[in-house]
């Protein structure tokens, strides 16, 4: 027969297991409810971590706004000066343009005035030649070289027109210069050296190298001629002034007439 009270029920077991959690959460509650300045103390943490994380997030927003605020205003400056730049560009393009239908115009213009102005430079250059070859025999190795350069600039097809002409205009104003100034050279006459003094292109005279003759050019018959020794000062004074030994002075040369004929 079995024993009383050796065993306890499993009804009862899990009656005290619940009456134990309810005395339990009982005790943390009445604690809680015993403790109201921890809960505020809790509360306000909580309220001031919850501000924090805010204000955080604020000053977050607040920060990216002003970047992209930078970012704006450095586009809307940029766009500007492209703007500018564009404006400029359209301006230089347009006096390109300008530029490029004057270019084209000039470069006809000059193909034109080449066409008329190479006939022109020739024939002064023939005339030229040709008033050398007939003025009096001074300088003449010296004036035929330079037609020679001359002509040899004319066939030169790098050389533009403009130097061509200049060079064509330079000798002629040597020509002229010429007619106004006395000149001395050293050359030959009749099989001796002697120097001759040019009085513009009016007449020459030639002084010997020992100073004890004197000459002058007759153009009618195309030779020399010797002077009386009377001239020979004269002749000597002239010479010095071209070479700007003295001053200038008058000089009593006999010079020759439309005629030919000497005074």
């Amino acid at each position: 027969m079995a024993k009383r009270g050796g065993s306890k029920s499993p009804a009862r077991g899990w009656s005290y297991f619940v009456l134990l959690v309810l005395l339990t959460g009982s005790v943390e509650l009445i604690a809680q409810a015993a403790d109201p300045v921890g809960q505020a103390i809790d509360a306000s943490q909580a309220a001031n971590n919850a501000s924090k994380a805010s204000q955080q997030r604020v000053n977050s927003t607040d920060d990216q706004t002003k970047q992209m605020l930078e970012r704006y205003r450095a586009a809307t400056w940029q766009a500007q000066q492209l703007n500018v730049y564009a404006q400029q560009l359209e301006e230089i393009a347009g006096q390109q343009d300008t530029e490029k239908v004057s270019l084209q115009r000039q470069l006809v213009e000059m193909d034109n005035t080449d066409r008329e102005i190479m006939p022109l430079m020739l024939r002064m250059l023939n005339s030229l030649e040709k008033f050398v070859s007939l003025d009096l025999p001074f300088l003449k190795q010296e004036r035929q070289d330079r037609i020679a350069s001359l002509k040899r600039l004319m066939a030169d097809p790098e050389a533009n027109t403009s130097e061509k002409y200049k060079r064509i205009l330079e000798a002629y104003s040597i020509e002229a210069d010429y007619g106004r100034t006395l000149g001395v050279e050293r050359a030959d006459v009749d099989g001796k050296v002697v120097d001759i003094l040019h009085v513009g292109r009016t007449a020459l005279f030639f002084l010997s190298i020992d100073g004890d003759a004197a000459g002058r050019w007759d153009a009618n018959a195309g030779k020399w001629e010797k002077l009386d020794h009377g001239y020979v000062k004269s002749v000597r004074q002239g010479m010095r002034i071209a070479r700007e030994q003295t001053a200038a002075d008058l000089l009593t040369l006999p010079m020759p007439t439309p005629a030919g004929a000497a005074k």
